[in-house]
């Protein structure tokens, strides 16, 4: 049992010794921490060896963990790389990052940086808490070094492209974004974001390649098959825009704005019919409400149902005045021509008489006596004048 116990002192002393080497070469102030705790454990265990008595069981935790575990564990770390400092400055950091406070994030991040200054992922999150505050320049420059450290952050080329695609380098941004989806291929929205470049260089069936090649890896999505639709639709490819919103709709069956794009196709290929249950499916969303009613007045006008066009136009006229000029200036709606011209003139005759009651009341209540009183009267004395007191030193 005595031998047991030299050798476990033994061991402390030896550990004690490599935490104080460690010390001296890296200056860490949490190793002098370290330090303390262990000659405290080591003194009690060396008395306790001395005078031959046993510990108490608190005493004896104290002395394996600050004396054996706890450098061990530090000799583990130091074998394997990992460096607890950084670790724990970076979940400081992230901390930081969910509250909002990314100044403080910014700081945390820097001095895990100091520990491990070619960490790409430590710029990588610079990178974001940077471009959280909007500095995009330093956010750049975060990102790239990133990049520069780790070939294969896919994350942080995805940023570089959306400060490019921002700053109106479409070009650039093409080709970050690229290297993002080289490296990982189901990356969606990088898929997404190069398909909005490549369309706005005018690339359409280079856009169209993208979303089908992002749909290999994501078939439920339906924003893809939605955003592909579109990009049909400009090309005026209006069967294969048809299938991407159809697409869409056994998705997601409450995704209005596909019953509207639908309808607009329909109502171009002449299908009246599909054309009016397409909008009334549109008209479930709200923000869709106005444009929806007035396609649909379209559809009636077509089909020669005079009274629903004007009924469903002056729903939208309700919802959105600016619907009247926009009917007056179309030819399609050249039917009800007089009913527009009348709708106008009621609108500016109600206008006109607004304007004149305003003027009247406005007028009539400008040199008013309560006016007046509010504007040279004390509260004190606007009460005594309603209720026929007067100040006579105190008697009423």
């Amino acid at each position: 049992m005595l031998f047991e116990r030299i050798v476990f002192s033994l061991l402390c002393l030896g550990l004690l010794a490599y935490v104080v080497y460690r010390f001296i070469k890296t200056r860490n102030n949490m190793l002098l921490a370290m330090i303390a705790f262990q000659i405290i454990a080591c003194m009690v265990n060396l008395l306790s060896l001395v005078h031959n008595v046993f510990p108490s069981n608190i005493l004896q935790v104290y002395i394996c963990v600050m004396g054996i575990f706890a450098p061990l564990a530090l000799f583990g770390f130091e074998y394997f790389h990992v460096n607890i400092v950084k670790i724990v400055d970076l979940k400081f950091g992230d901390y930081h990052m969910k509250r909002g406070n990314y100044k403080a994030a910014i700081e945390r991040f820097k001095k895990a940086l100091t520990r491990d200054p070619k960490d790409g992922n430590i710029f990588s999150r610079l990178g974001h808490a940077y471009n959280a505050l909007g500095d995009r320049r330093t956010a750049f420059d975060r990102f790239a070094k990133a990049v520069e450290l780790n070939r294969n952050d896919y994350k942080s080329y995805y940023e570089i492209g959306i400060i490019f695609n921002e700053l109106g380098k479409k070009s650039d941004a093409k080709v970050v974004l690229d290297n993002a989806l080289r490296i990982k291929p189901d990356f969606t929205q990088a898929s997404e974001l190069l398909a909005l470049v490549l369309c706005a260089l005018g690339k359409y069936d280079e856009a169209i390649t993208v979303y089908k090649d992002a749909i290999k890896y994501s078939p439920d999505n339906y924003q893809l098959y939605y955003s592909m639709g579109i990009v049909r639709t400009e090309l005026r490819d209006f069967n294969d825009a048809k299938e991407c919103y159809e697409k869409v709709i056994e998705l997601k069956p409450d995704f209005y704005e596909a019953y509207f794009d639908l309808g607009q196709i329909h109502l171009l290929q002449g299908d009246g019919l599909e054309a009016e249950r397409m909008f009334k499916r549109s008209l479930y969303d709200k923000d869709l409400a106005a444009k929806s009613y007035y396609q649909l007045a379209k559809v009636y006008i077509l089909n020669d149902e005079e009274i629903k066009a004007v009924t469903y136009l002056e729903y939208a006229i309700e919802l959105d005045a600016s619907y009247r000029y926009k009917a007056e200036s179309e030819p399609l709606f050249k039917k009800i021509k007089d009913y527009l011209t009348g709708i106008h003139m009621v609108s500016q005759a109600q206008m006109k008489l607004e304007q004149e009651i305003n003027e009247k009341v406005n007028e009539k209540y400008s040199n008013s006596e309560y006016e007046q009183m509010e504007l040279t009267d004390t509260p004190f004395n606007y009460m005594d004048k309603y209720s026929g007191r007067v100040d006579n030193g105190g008697k009423s």
